[in-house]
């Protein structure tokens, strides 16, 4: 074979193999319905409040899992709008000061948003990049070394989360997600039996820091 008709069967393949992809592409469905789950770790961000402490209470904000779920919709190929809920779990590694018992039984966030997503279709990738305002609550449940039952902050937050989306059927995609939890909790409530006090957050707390839940993304359309 000569090399003229070397380089055009080459191109021949090509054109072939690019009008099979692009035809695979056209079939995938992107507007419509949508609905997501991320599951993954969740993991501490410093805020006011720092991911470690040394005062009240020695230790620190320890890593462990998180997971959301997205309800939305597609009126264009390029932009979802919707709502998200996550919920992410701390390890709170913390001694209470003066002795070797742990501070904290459990700590955990609750947040939800309303969403708006911008995607770039590649091919059957989706690059996504969501943001949102929200409203989200944290606590840090206290154990009996403590002279509270439990720590919290709540209010306005914000969330920011990358997204990159593969689609393996015409309608399910699976993928990986940064789901970023900003929160603007203006105080820091602490409650003891019946009463409940609140201050403007401090250094000192655990509450009212950022959280992370990195993972596996995945979904279809509908």
């Amino acid at each position: 074979m000569t090399t003229a008709r070397l380089v055009a069967a080459t191109l021949a393949a090509g054109l072939v193999f690019t009008a099979a992809t692009a035809a695979r592409a056209a079939d995938v469905k992107r507007r419509g319905g949508q609905a997501e789950v991320l599951m993954g770790g969740s993991m501490c961000i410093p805020s006011h409040a720092a991911c470690r402490a040394a005062t009240d209470v020695v230790g620190s904000t320890g890593p462990s899992m998180g997971m959301g779920f997205t309800l939305g919709f597609r009126p264009l190929r390029t932009l979802m709008i919707g709502a998200a809920y996550n919920i992410g779990f701390f390890n709170p590694n913390y001694l209470a000061t003066g002795s070797n018992a742990d501070a904290f039984r459990v700590a955990y966030q609750n947040s939800v948003f309303a969403v708006i997503r911008g995607i770039i279709p590649i091919w059957r990738f989706d690059l996504g990049l969501e943001i949102g305002p929200g409203f989200s609550r944290q606590t840090f449940v206290a154990r009996d070394t403590l002279p509270y039952d439990k720590q919290f902050s709540q209010g306005f937050a914000f969330k920011t989360a990358p997204v990159i989306d593969l689609f393996v059927t015409r309608q399910f995609f699976i993928g990986a997600k940064v789901d970023f939890l900003w929160n603007f909790h203006r105080q820091v409530c602490a409650d003891a039996g019946g009463s409940r006090v609140c201050q403007t957050r401090s250094s000192n707390d655990q509450a009212s820091v950022h959280q992370m839940i990195v993972g596996v993304h995945f979904g279809g359309t509908f």
